[in-house]
């Protein structure tokens, strides 16, 4: 038998319940209504204006490049100069789209011209053109020798046509009759749009329009599209202040990406990477697993959770041209669209946790799974003094606070092992537990310094291919690095293909001389290994110069209040780089001081060289070879 009390607060209760259960449901439908037609609108918009833009600047350069096929000017004659009627034409041409990076033409003799405006292009662009300043125009013809050599002749103009330099690039490689745009023409017999790849010359993204030429000789004309800012106009036009948008071609190429910048930083950088960016470039993530779940179609719309968030999404495919397709994927979140409504749904919330905050066991359980969250937060805090790598997820929670609690400490975790990755660990571990001042200054302490460098670095630089050397000098200073690292030494810098390494600093000590021997030797050993592999892949050998000296510096952080180093500096120091310069002329590998032999001969063997002054020096130092390990 129930008591009135008992029976008016357990009916009090169902009703509070009950009521907002109702609410909770009406408003979670409103909310979905809602959203799904403000969201669909700002989509439909969004793809309207990112492809009309597209569309309209395609559109123009096929109109000039199907002109241009049938000018006599340029179909008529496989012969090119400097001064042919072409390149008026072309500088005219130009002018009527802005964005469109060069038009060229290549023939079926290996001849080839090419008109780029250089306004357009960033510093980094311009230089790998070398183009001098204030050139407004660049023009590079190639004309085949009767060996079939096909020398390129670069010159430079500025906005009133005069010519500024010229640049004989007689071994340059470039062949047009290799390159997809003229193949892929020549085969089509028509008008022809690429998918988006990184150009040859300047490293930037871009769509190429080509056509055969209608006259008196074969060949292929041919004009570029930059893509670099089109990625940040397409995420401008999101729907939502947490949408995004990307875009890609019938074959899978992205044409627009958040990340596309990214992407194309890693495709200069990394020559193992892709010169193409395909749908798979974009690893996990919503869109991924949107796309994976699309069976190609012209049409697909839906909604995903993701991180406890709601997303819609609309998919169109578009044609662009008669051969040309584009699909455009536009992602809206939820709650952007619905702010007000959002209000009322946590008002519902709020009251309906109130009547249930009276069961005591529901209580009990919502806050065992809340500290649960953050004892596993806790743990992931403690892993920052560690620099362990960062977990794959953040801590997940429906409580908004616990939620950016865990992606907050999520970041600082991802960051601070990044961070350890360009400095060393060991500063790092004292940066994190404030045993190291972050403060500019040092103090005066002895350490042991070590310098290295490349024998004629610059002449392999000047013969080699910059993506080839960059990964060459890659695997060369991770070689060196875990032989550093081995002897617990402080990586302090790669200074091109020098590194400045020194011990006893920021963590004491005793043997610190004896450790720079010892990683010098295995440097040497390391790096000798390395050059077998090398020869064996037809690359030119780093034969390295090591340079030792132990005395008092000043340690600490060096810089401004917004950017600072942690490194050494003094006469030891300098030093030590001057003994490295030392080996050129004695024709040895490493040498080390007079100081260095004193404290470190009963555990190596040292050839004594002589007393030599050192470049900036002013005294005399004696100098010994470091052979070996063994009194």
């Amino acid at each position: 038998m129930f008591t009135f009390r008992t029976s008016i607060t357990f009916a009090v209760m169902a009703f509070i319940a009950a009521l907002a259960g109702l609410l909770i449901f009406i408003q979670f439908w409103t909310l979905r209504l809602a959203a799904e037609e403000a969201a669909s609108a700002r989509m439909d918009a969004a793809s309207a204006e990112t492809l009309g833009r597209l569309q309209n600047e395609i559109s123009k350069i096929t109109s000039l490049v199907h002109v241009l096929s049938s000018s006599s000017s340029v179909a008529d004659s496989e012969e090119r100069s400097e001064v042919g009627p072409a390149i008026p034409l072309f500088k005219t041409a130009l002018l009527e789209v802005p964005k469109m990076d060069s038009i060229y033409v290549g023939y079926d003799n290996g001849a080839w011209l090419q008109v780029r405006p250089l306004d357009q292009l960033n510093e980094e662009e311009q230089a790998k053109l070398r183009a001098p300043l204030g050139a407004s125009v660049s023009v590079s013809l190639i004309r085949p020798t009767p060996s079939g050599a096909l020398p390129m002749r670069r010159i430079f103009e500025d906005p009133q046509g005069n010519q500024l330099e010229q640049l004989d690039l007689w071994k340059y490689g470039y062949d047009p009759r290799k390159r997809f745009w003229y193949i892929d023409a020549i085969k089509a017999d028509r008008v022809v749009i690429s998918s988006p790849y990184v150009a040859f010359s300047i490293g930037a993204p871009v769509i190429t329009v080509s056509a055969p030429l209608r006259g008196k000789v074969r060949g292929v004309i041919a004009a570029d599209l930059k893509l670099d800012d089109f990625s940040d106009f397409v995420y401008a036009q999101r729907p939502g202040e947490h949408g995004t948008a990307l875009i890609f071609d019938q074959a899978g190429m992205l044409v627009a990406h958040p990340d596309f910048a990214q992407f194309v930083a890693n495709a200069m950088t990394h020559p193992s990477h892709p010169q193409h960016f395909n749908l798979k470039e974009m690893g996990g993530g919503l869109a991924a697993s949107i796309l994976k779940a699309w069976n190609g179609g012209g049409q697909y719309d839906g909604s995903i959770r993701e991180r406890g968030l709601d997303f819609l999404f609309r998919l169109r495919k578009f044609k662009l041209g008669e051969q040309f397709s584009l699909n455009v994927l536009m992602i809206a979140q939820q709650d952007d669209f619905v702010k007000d409504i959002q209000k009322l749904q946590r008002v519902g919330l709020i009251i309906a946790v109130t009547a249930c905050a009276a069961f005591v066991p529901a209580v009990w359980l919502f806050g065992s799974k809340i500290s649960r969250s953050l004892k596993t937060i806790t743990v992931q805090a403690g892993k920052l003094q560690t620099l362990r790598a960062p977990d794959s997820s953040p801590v997940g929670s429906y409580i908004k606070e616990v939620q950016e609690l865990g992606l907050t400490v999520s970041l600082a975790q991802r960051a601070i092992w990044s961070f350890s990755r360009f400095v060393p660990k060991e500063l790092v571990r004292r940066v994190v537990d404030n045993s190291i001042s972050s403060e500019l200054g040092g103090v005066r302490q002895e350490i042991t310094a070590l310098f290295t460098d490349v024998r004629g670095f610059t002449t392999i630089a000047e013969s080699s291919d910059p993506d080839a050397l960059m990964h060459q000098t890659s695997r060369y200073f991770t070689v060196l690095t875990e032989a550093f690292l081995a002897e617990a030494g402080t990586v302090d810098k790669f200074i091109g293909d020098a590194v400045m390494v020194f011990w006893n600093a920021p963590n004491s000590q005793p043997d610190h001389v004896e450790r720079a021997c010892r990683a010098a030797l295995a440097g040497k050993i390391a790096s000798e290994q390395l050059n077998a592999q090398f020869e064996s892949e037809g690359l030119q050998p780093f034969f390295t110069r090591f340079g030792i000296h132990v005395g008092e510096a000043v340690v600490g952080n060096l810089g401004s209040a917004e950017r600072m180093n942690y490194t050494a500096l003094g006469s030891t120091v300098n030093l030590a780089a001057r003994l490295e310069g030392l080996n050129k002329e004695h024709g040895t590998a490493i040498l080390a001081s007079e100081d260095v032999y004193s404290r470190a001969r009963h555990c190596f063997r040292f050839k004594e060289i002589g007393s030599v002054i050192a470049k900036g020096m002013t005294k005399a130092t004696l100098i010994f070879e470091l052979i070996e390990a063994g009194g």
